[in-house]
């Protein structure tokens, strides 16, 4: 395996742990793929062959550890979890995710402006499928969500608590050394959420903080009575220490005439 290819399953491994939890007006769509890349080293893709060594150390990381946070004017949250992979987070296999998070939101009903605090939870099997430079992971488990409003919002069909089903895909593939695309898929059966989510980007200041990527990103969110969509920037896979941090930022508008600026952070870790 070339430096290229083993650059591309390092950082692709990362997609595993970060969801990014989309804040919509009655619903929380878990959007599987706001992951940092890792680099295994500061050099540009393609410069020199990767090591047998750092190849099996690679291969050999088992469990990812993540958090981020996702804030715009109608709401905020906060969410943590965790990937394991048995058989490695670099190979084909088996993987497990767990991952929970709380948060606020706000919308309308009728005249009323309606605010709603929500909490929710997940428990995910799921299959790593690797080709080279290309890397996808796929989950389906249990998805548990519970939602309070103020003042009581009787149709609301997400207020208590609710037990459904989640599905959701994450890919990474660089078809060109220092080139990255990212696309993910996500879906529960709790009010028919999805989020849906693409972003490109190209190496830059490797110089300088060993270098991340940074590109366009566009987002879109909803369920049968609402829709969401983002278009921003991203900057993924910036290290350090033992640490990859991720940011986006950007403009969001909804189908209840609100609009205004985005961001989100994410972090994760690998052991």
């Amino acid at each position: 395996m070339c430096r290229s290819d083993a650059g591309a399953v390092v950082r692709a491994t990362a997609l595993l742990g970060a969801p990014r939890l989309a804040l919509v007006a009655s619903l929380v769509v878990a959007s599987l793929a706001v992951a940092s890349p890792v680099e295994a080293v500061a050099q540009p893709a393609g410069a020199v062959a990767v090591s047998p060594e750092t190849l099996a150390a690679l291969e050999a990381e088992r469990l990812l550890l993540f958090g981020g946070t996702d804030l715009w004017r109608a709401g905020g949250f906060l969410h943590g979890g965790a990937v394991w992979a048995p058989e490695g987070l670099a190979r084909d296999g088996p993987a497990f995710r767990a991952f929970a998070g709380t948060g606020t939101y706000q919308y309308r009903s009728g005249a009323n402006q309606v605010l709603a605090v929500q909490a929710l939870g997940a428990l995910m099997p799921g299959w790593i499928v690797r080709r080279e430079r290309f890397i996808a992971t796929v989950f389906g488990g249990v998805d548990v969500q519970h939602h309070w409003t103020t003042p009581p919002d009787a149709g609301n069909p997400l207020r208590g608590t609710h037990v459904g089903m989640r599905l959701g895909i994450d890919t990474w593939w660089e078809p060109l050394p220092d080139t990255m695309v990212r696309a993910n898929a996500t879906w529960s059966s709790i009010g028919h959420g999805f989020g849906l989510g693409a972003a490109l980007g190209w190496r830059v200041l490797e110089t300088w903080y060993a270098g991340f990527y940074a590109g366009p990103e566009l987002q879109l969110y909803g369920d049968t009575n609402y829709r969401q969509i983002r278009i921003g920037a991203h900057m993924t896979g910036l290290r350090r220490g033992p640490w990859d941090w991720s940011l986006g930022f950007g403009w969001v508008t909804d189908s209840d005439d609100r609009s205004g600026p985005y961001v989100r952070i994410g972090v994760l870790t690998k052991r």
